[in-house]
Order: C-alpha cells, then structure tokens, then sequence
C-alpha cells in the first residue's frame, strides 16, 4: 500500500473511532499515517482477554498503558505491566489476557496497517444482528486470523 503526501496529524485524547463491543478505539489508521501501520487504544475488563490465534499479515506491538497483559505463547507466558511493551511477530500464536481485578489499557500498533478493517466488520456485523461463530470465521480468514481455540 502505497500513499502520497504525507501530512502531520493529531489525535486528541478521547479521540478516534470507538468499537466499543470490542473495547477498541481507531486512533490512526493507515489512510492516516501514510505509512500502512494501525495505531489503535483497547483495553480488557478484569479477568478477560482472547482466544489464542495467530496473525498472517501483521506483526503487532502491545505497550500497556494502565494495568498489565499476559502472553499466552503455547505453553510460555509472558507478562507486561503499565509502560511495558511486547512485541507479537506474526504467525506466532498468541492469547492475551487481562490477570487483574481491575480493567487494563494498552495501546496497540498493526504492521502493516489492515487490521482495522477486520474490526470495523466485526462491528458491523454485531450492529446488524449477523455475528455468529461462521461470520466470525469468515471475517478473521478475510484478514489471515486463525483461531486456534
């Protein structure tokens, strides 16, 4: 993905698109930054996280803004605290998991950018009443997200 003319942006706080059954905020998209990375604010209620699942077309960063995340990589865990950052290569299978009682921030960079657009349809499809476990399936395949549990 190519882009011209690069221009500076600011997002102010509380700013960006908010998906909020998935706890994730846009903040900078790769239209945005001309670059094709994804930056992107979400957080995990006490005790939850996802799936293990392993990405095909992006690596991504994780850098725990309040609270902490665990990794879940096969049988290894790893664990972050606020101002602590993870790096996720892709197509390493990883879960990550809020261990707190209480709710946990992070801020989150895709590259390359794309994975957006998997959000953006799951939102869709959960407005629209059609999210089910095969639309799920489809979207993620869509994007190259295997679920693995």
């Amino acid at each position: 993905m190519k882009f011209d003319n690069p221009q500076p942006i600011v997002i102010q706080p509380n700013a960006g698109r908010v998906l909020k059954f998935l706890g994730v905020t846009h903040k900078l998209t790769p239209q945005q930054t001309s670059s094709g990375y994804y930056l992107f604010e979400f957080e995990f209620d006490p005790k939850s996280g996802n799936r293990l699942h392993v990405h095909s077309y992006e690596d991504e960063v994780v850098y725990v803004l309040e609270g902490a995340i665990e990794i879940r990589l096969d049988n290894q865990k790893l664990q972050a605290v606020t101002d602590g950052v993870a790096h996720l290569p892709k197509h390493i299978p990883h879960a990550l998991y809020n261990p707190l009682k209480t709710p946990s921030r992070y801020l989150g960079m895709a590259v390359p950018g794309g994975i957006e657009n998997f959000f953006d349809e799951l939102a869709i499809a959960q407005e629209a009443g059609t999210l089910d476990d095969v639309t799920h399936k489809k979207i993620s395949q869509k994007y190259g997200i295997e679920w693995l549990e």
